[in-house]
């Protein structure tokens, strides 16, 4: 319904703004709105921000005049209606901005996860005989999008592409090549592209990918896991050693500076479980969750 109501406002304006990289990282992330109406709801909301603002302000201007609010108090509600208008149009922008990358950043992860097991069974299907159009076609089938999930999802694109709308195999993938949002899954469509230009066998680039991506996954986890020690040594060096050595550094300046037990209370009870739900936080921002 706002969707209708903004592109109705906003819609003709809209049409006429054209740019390519945005709408781009928009068909990446999938939100399935079309440019014209995404920036028709950007614009939308930022009317509905000054409206409101503006509500507000005639709102204290007519308590200003029925003379319930003094000079001083009406000032303060005025300039805090100005805050809330300029902070609203941020926090707008910032969304509407940020949604489609983050969006498309996670669709990103989620196909590289999932892009070996599915070569994997994909070399497999090559390997009986299988041709390249009903391998993909298969990948975008409801069965196979409950296990590999985003992947499955882009590779339905191109049983879209071919199926109803009529697009040959080479004109697919290429299509899907340039909306995909994840690089990897990119390089792989277009390499299967040319193998079939150039009349080369499938099976045998679907074995290369396996193997390329089976390395790949090997040096992503040593990768990880050299992170992890990295982050272990800080853990144990800045979290766990150098509150101790505060504390015994605390405990032995008593008879010579007073009494530290608030110091130490501070440092035992608060310093360090925020320090260790601090770490927690970031090992789980960078934990990748990889199950190989």
């Amino acid at each position: 319904m706002i969707r209708r109501i903004a592109y109705r406002m906003f819609g003709n304006f809209c049409s006429k703004i054209a740019l390519p990289g945005f709408e781009k990282k928009l068909r990446q992330s999938r939100l399935f709105i079309p440019f014209p109406m995404y920036l028709s709801l950007f614009f939308f909301c930022i009317f509905s921000a000054a409206a409101i603002s503006l509500l507000l302000i005639f709102f204290i201007c007519f308590l200003y005049l029925s003379k319930i609010i003094n000079d001083s108090f009406s000032f303060s509600l005025i300039f805090a209606a100005a805050v809330f208008f300029i902070g609203s149009v941020c926090f707008i922008f910032a969304v509407f901005l940020l949604l489609p990358e983050l969006c498309a950043y996670d669709r990103k992860i989620k196909i590289e996860k999932q892009l070996l097991f599915a070569v994997n069974y994909m070399s497999a299907l090559a390997a009986a005989g299988v041709r390249s159009e009903v391998i993909f076609k298969t990948m975008a089938s409801g069965q196979f999008i409950q296990i590999y999930g985003a992947l499955s999802e882009e590779f339905s694109r191109y049983a879209v592409q071919t199926d109803f709308f009529g697009k040959d195999n080479p004109s697919a993938l290429t299509l899907l090549a340039e909306e995909t949002p994840s690089p990897l899954f990119s390089n792989f469509l277009t390499g299967a592209k040319n193998t079939f230009l150039s009349g080369s066998r499938f099976q045998n680039y679907i074995l290369s990918k396996k193997h390329e991506y089976q390395s790949l996954a090997v040096r992503r986890k040593e990768k990880y896991f050299q992170t992890l020690e990295l982050l272990s040594e800080m853990y144990i060096t800045a979290f766990l050693a150098a509150p101790l050595f505060m504390t015994i550094l605390l405990f032995s300046m008593m008879p010579f500076s007073g009494s530290k037990i608030e110091q130490m209370k501070l440092l035992a009870y608060q310093a360090v479980p925020f320090m260790g739900i601090f770490f927690l936080l970031v090992l789980e921002i960078i934990n990748e969750k990889e199950d190989l």
